[in-house]
C-alpha cells in the first residue's frame, strides 16, 4: 500500500539509473596503465607502516545512512504504516526493547545524536537550566555527533526537521544563520522548534497553511532532492526529524478523519488502574477521559500516515539512484507517550509507555530480513551503530547493534519536570529497566518497582512488598552506580 505525498503533484520517478558506486575507468595505453601501477605500489610503499583511515568516497563499501526520527511516537503504532512494515519491517529487523533513558524531546534527541547519556551530555530537559540546545551547545556536544564523525569520513550530510528545542529562537545565544558542525545541509525550523503549517524554515523559506506547505511533506521532498543531488560515488547520511505525531497532532489534508471507527479503544489496566500505590504526583490524578484519550490516538496514528509517505518517497529514491542495495536505513522516534496510562498525559516519565519507541533497521545483506531482535537496546546505539557500519570512530557510550551483545538493564534518569498536562510536578529520579522489571527511586525517597512477568501494564507497585526485598536491594545498588553523575535536584537519601 502507498500513498503519494502529494496526489495534486504525482512525484515523478526518474527512470534513468545513475552509474555504480564503483568509479569507472576509461581505456588506457597499456604503458599508461604500468605507469598508473608502479606510482600505486610507491605510493602504497611509502604508507605501509601508517595507521590508515578509509574515507567513505572510497569503493570500500561505505553504505549510505538515512535514519528517520519521528516525535513522541509509541511503540507498536508502526503497525498502522504499511510503507515502514513493507519497507523496512519485512526487510530488515524490528528491535522490541528500546529503551529512552531520559524520555523527552532534547535529552533524548541529544543522545541520540552523541551516543551518550544525559549525565554525559549535559542536557536533561527542553529548556534551561540543565536543558535545551543552549546546554547542548554550551558543553561541547555540536562537535561531538554522529554528523561530524561521518562528515569528517567523507560523507555528504544533511538534516531535515527539528534539530533541538530552543535552537530557533531568537535569544537563543547562536550566532545568526548557526550551522552545526558536521552537516554539509542543515534544514530546520527557524523561529519556533517546529510547526506542521505557518512557519519558516532555515534557508528562510516561508510556507503557510496551504496542504502542500504541510512540514513532514516539505521536509520530505527536501530530503529526496538532498538524495538526488549527491553524487553517486559519495556516501550519503541523511536524518529526517518530522514533527509528526508531536501534539497537536495535526494530519495532512488527505488523512484527516482516515481512521474514524478504524481503531479500538484504549482502556488496557494501566487506564482503568487504582494509581494509590503510585508516586504523590501522580495519587492525585484523576483518569482521563475516554473520549480524550480515543481523540489522540486517533489523531497521532493520522499524523503518522504521512510520515509513512515520506518512508516511501525515500525508499523509492534510494532505490531509483541506485544506492539501496547498500544503505542502512534506521527508523525511531525520541520518546514514547502516555495515552492516559497511570491517569497521565505526557512523556518525561519513567514508564514504559513513556520510555519505550519503535526501532527498525534495514540493510540489506548485513542485517537479517524478518527477525525480531528482543535485546534491551537504547537510542545511544543508533549512532554506535552507524558509526560501526560507516567505519569511523566518534566516542559513544552505545553498543553496535550488529553484534551479539546484550545487557542485563538500562538506566534510566531525568532532572524534576512538570508533565506536559499541567500535571504536578515529578521529583528527579534514577531507575533501572530490565526486559522484567523496571525500578525507580524519586529525589523524595518513593520507589517503584514492577514486575512486567506478571504485570506488563504497571499496575501493581511491589516496592514495599517483603518477597521483592532482595530485588529493590540490587536494583537500587546498580542504578547507583550508573546514574552518576545524578540528575539536578537528585539525592539517593530523599528529603
Amino acid at each position: 500500500m502507498s500513498y503519494p505525498i502529494e496526489p495534486s503533484r504525482q512525484l515523478r520517478r526518474q527512470r534513468e539509473k545513475r552509474s555504480s558506486r564503483a568509479p569507472v575507468l576509461k581505456r588506457r595505453s597499456v604503458s599508461a596503465l604500468l605507469v598508473a601501477v608502479l606510482v600505486l605500489i610507491a605510493i602504497a610503499t611509502t604508507v605501509a607502516h601508517r595507521p590508515t583511515v578509509a574515507t567513505a568516497a572510497s569503493a570500500d563499501g561505505s553504505p549510505n545512512v538515512v535514519l528517520v526520527m519521528t516525535d513522541d511516537q509509541r511503540a507498536g503504532t508502526t503497525y498502522w504504516m504499511p510503507e515502514v512494515r513493507a519497507g523496512l519491517q519485512q526487510p530488515g529487523t524490528r528491535f522490541s526493547h528500546l529503551v529512552i533513558p531520559t524520555s523527552t524531546c532534547c535529552p533524548s534527541r541529544a543522545s541520540t545524536l552523541t551516543g551518550l547519556f544525559a549525565h554525559d551530555t549535559g542536557v536533561y530537559g527542553n529548556g534551561s537550566p540543565d536543558g535545551g540546545w543552549s546546554t547542548f551547545f554550551a558543553n561541547g556536544n555540536e562537535e561531538r555527533t554522529i554528523a561530524t564523525a561521518l562528515h569528517d569520513g567523507g560523507y555528504r550530510t544533511g538534516l531535515f526537521g527539528k534539530y533541538l528545542n530552543g535552537f530557533a529562537q531568537a535569544d537563543n545565544g547562536a550566532k545568526v544563520d548557526h550551522v552545526p558542525p558536521g552537516w554539509t545541509r542543515f534544514l530546520t525550523f527557524k523561529s519556533t522548534t517546529a510547526a506542521y503549517y505557518d512557519y519558516r524554515l532555515s534557508d528562510d523559506s516561508v510556507y503557510g497553511s496551504r496542504p502542500r506547505d504541510y512540514s513532514t511533506d516539505v521536509l520530505a521532498q527536501r530530503a529526496r532532492d538532498f538524495i538526488r543531488g549527491t553524487a553517486s560515488d559519495q556516501p550519503v547520511f541523511v536524518m529526517l526529524t518530522p514533527f509528526a505525531p508531536h501534539a497537536p497532532y495535526t494530519p495532512a489534508p488527505r488523512d484527516v478523519d482516515t481512521f474514524i471507527g478504524k481503531l479500538p479503544s484504549y482502556h488496557p489496566p494501566s487506564v482503568t488502574e487504582d494509581v494509590s500505590d503510585k508516586p504523590p504526583y501522580i495519587t492525585g490524578r484523576p483518569r482521563v477521559s475516554q473520549y480524550a484519550i480515543d481523540r489522540a490516538r486517533r489523531l497521532q496514528v493520522e499524523t503518522l500516515q504521512s510520515v509513512d509517505d515520506a518512508v516511501g518517497t525515500l525508499l523509492r529514491t534510494l532505490t531509483e539512484t541506485g544506492r539501496m542495495t547498500n544503505t542502512l536505513f534506521i527508523y525511531t522516534s525520541d520518546n514514547g507517550l502516555m495515552w492516559g496510562d497511570h491517569h497521565t498525559r505526557g512523556k518525561y516519565v519513567p514508564y514504559r509507555f513513556a520510555s519505550d519507541v519503535p526501532l527498525i533497521m534495514r540493510w540489506d545483506g548485513h542485517i537479517p530480513a524478518g527477525a525480531v531482535d528482543r535485546r534491551m537496546a537504547l537510542n545511544l546505539d543508533i549512532p554506535a551503530t552507524i558509526a560501526a557500519a560507516a567505519g569511523v570512530s566518534m566516542p559513544s557510550s552505545g553498543k553496535d547493534l550488529r553484534g551479539s551483545d546484550r545487557r542485563g538493564s538500562v538506566l534510566l534518569e531525568a532532572r524534576t519536570s512538570q508533565q506536559v498536562d499541567g500535571g504536578a510536578m515529578h521529583p528527579a529520579y534514577c531507575g533501572l529497566r530490565s526486559s522484567s522489571r523496571l525500578f525507580v527511586h524519586y529525589a523524595d525517597g518513593f520507589e517503584e518497582l514492577y514486575d512486567y512477568t506478571m504485570d506488563p501494564y504497571e499496575t501493581q507497585n511491589q516496592a514495599s512488598n517483603p518477597a521483592y526485598a532482595g530485588v529493590v536491594e540490587s536494583m537500587r545498588a546498580t542504578a547507583a552506580a550508573r546514574c552518576l553523575p545524578v540528575p539536578p535536584g537528585f539525592t539517593w537519601g530523599g528529603p
